[in-house]
């Protein structure tokens, strides 16, 4: 969806019809609206405030001031997971109200619009305890003979959606590759070693690391709670099944190029699902940091990393002479 930045070219032709002037209209418009709807979802997050701002701000440095759609599939991901941590305390369906619901399914529609990927997120709909608590409690009630019938009703359901989708894809052949290119150090290419990147791949290594260490401290130390065991297990596998998705999805498409196709970057803003995970290890072990020192680390993070990128963005430009901004690493 290139709305804002189109609106943007829009305006910059109507002040003068330049190529520059109406890109960096473009430009201009995908930065105010990501700051100003980003600004709104930050304030009404109350679980992971920084660790969002860290996730999409490091994460999203090339694109925020930038023509790309992908500013509008930031702020509709955000929304998402901003909404979807809200729907986690409501215990009861019943408890949602007309708003929350109507808001809820107007995200949901609105994935129409922005990178297909970002639909596996629906995955994480299954770890509500709204949800899957009621679910579980007739699972649990049902007799020794209901239960097995269950179990057979389930596996006749997974042994159906396997041969059909086995007939247009090798699932086995899929899950080999997977193995192949993200868990032998010998057989990944160059992307998928910097599968973890957040941080621009223009800068070092070391860097990303030093940024998944902090990323992972602020969320354990922004907020003390107890997240559900079954929205732990669900949230977390939910990057697991973007991750697989997405090479499937390749794969089909061509399954040469499947693994120099998926970057990082169609993983990172699904590390905040990660949150309930880390924010639950931080309550057990009785992690503390104060607000305060929350804030500043974030902070700092922030400014660091984006000098960096600076200054390796116009050494490679205007020293090395080479592409400024990204790598290629296929």
């Amino acid at each position: 969806m290139h709305l804002p930045g189109a609106i943007g070219v829009l305006i910059a032709r109507l002040i003068y019809p330049s190529l520059g002037i109406m890109d960096y209209g473009g430009r201009i418009a995908n930065l105010i609206c990501f700051s100003l709807i980003f600004y709104f979802l930050i304030k009404k997050n109350e679980h992971a405030k920084w660790s969002m701002i860290l996730i999409f701000m490091v994460g999203g440095i090339q694109k925020i001031f930038s023509p790309s759609y992908d500013v509008v599939s930031f702020l509709v991901f955000s929304a998402f997971v901003v909404n979807l941590s809200d729907l986690v305390r409501i215990e009861k369906i019943r408890d949602v109200g007309l708003k929350k619901a109507i808001y809820t399914i107007f995200l949901i529609c609105s994935f129409y619009f922005i990178k297909s990927n970002y639909i596996f997120a629906f995955f994480a709909l299954l770890g509500l305890p709204m949800l899957y608590r009621p679910v579980i409690d007739k699972v649990r009630k049902l007799s020794s003979l209901g239960k097995t019938f269950l179990s057979m009703l389930i596996i006749g359901i997974i042994s159906v959606a396997y041969l059909f989708l086995n007939k247009k894809m090798s699932i086995f052949t899929i899950i080999k590759k997977f193995i192949e290119n993200y868990m032998n150090v010998e057989l990944m290419g160059n992307n998928a070693k910097q599968l973890w990147q957040v941080v621009p791949t223009t800068l070092p290594i070391f860097v990303n690391i030093l940024f998944i260490l902090i990323l992972f401290i602020v969320m354990m130390g922004e907020l003390k709670a107890t997240w559900a065991t079954g929205t732990v297990i669900i949230f977390s596998l939910t990057y697991l099944v973007n991750w697989f998705g997405i090479l499937a999805g390749f794969f089909i498409d061509s399954a040469s190029l499947a693994s120099t196709n998926l970057q990082g970057r169609y993983l990172s803003p699904f590390l905040f699902f990660f949150v309930p995970f880390v924010q639950n290890l931080g309550k057990k072990f009785n992690f503390t940091m104060s607000e305060k020192s929350v804030r500043r680390l974030s902070v700092w993070t922030i400014i660091i990393i984006s000098v960096l990128y600076l200054v390796v963005t116009f050494y490679r430009s205007y020293v090395l002479k080479i592409t400024p901004t990204w790598t290629n690493n296929a």
